[in-house]
C-alpha cells in the first residue's frame, strides 16, 4: 500500500484575529506594526495553501511565517500535545515533536483539527511511512 501525500490547510480564526489586531494598531497610530501584521496575516488569508502542513512518505513541511521548514520522518521521535502556559496560566495547546537531536519543536497551529487528533494522525502517518520501503533511485 502506497502512502498518499496529505495537505492540511491552516485554520482561519488566527489570521482574521491578526487582521483585526492590525486594524486596531492602525487606528492607534502604530502604522509600522499595523503594516507588518497586515502583510503577515493578509498573506495567510489570501494564500492559505502556502501555509499548509504537507505530509509525504519522506517527511513533512510547514511554513510558520516566510521560511518553509522540512523534517524527515526518521528525524522525528513522535508527536504529542503540550499545554502552553504563561505565568502558570494555561493559554493554549500546541502539537510538539522532538527531533533525534533532542530539539523540541512546535507546529504553528493545529491545522483545523483538535491538537490531540492532529498529534495522533501525525503519529499514525509517521509510523506507516517508516514501515514502507523508500523510493528506488
Amino acid at each position: 500500500m502506497e502512502l498518499e501525500e496529505v495537505t492540511l490547510l491552516p485554520g482561519q480564526a488566527g489570521p482574521y484575529l491578526g487582521l483585526l489586531a492590525a486594524g486596531l494598531f492602525g487606528m492607534a497610530g502604530q502604522y509600522p506594526l499595523a503594516l507588518l501584521l497586515l502583510g503577515v496575516f493578509g498573506a495567510k488569508v489570501a494564500f492559505p495553501g502556502a501555509f499548509a502542513l504537507e505530509l509525504d512518505p519522506l517527511g513533512f513541511s510547514y511554513r510558520p511565517l516566510l521560511h518553509r521548514r522540512r523534517h524527515a520522518w526518521r528525524e522525528v521521535k513522535g508527536f504529542r500535545v503540550r499545554t502552553v502556559r504563561v505565568l502558570g496560566v494555561p493559554l493554549a495547546k500546541a502539537v510538539v515533536f522532538e527531533t533525534t537531536r533532542g530539539e523540541l519543536r512546535a507546529l504553528p497551529e493545529s491545522f483545523r483539527m483538535e491538537p490531540e487528533a492532529l498529534a495522533a494522525f501525525l503519529n499514525r502517518y509517521r509510523a506507516t511511512a517508516l514501515l514502507e520501503p523508500g523510493p528506488v533511485n
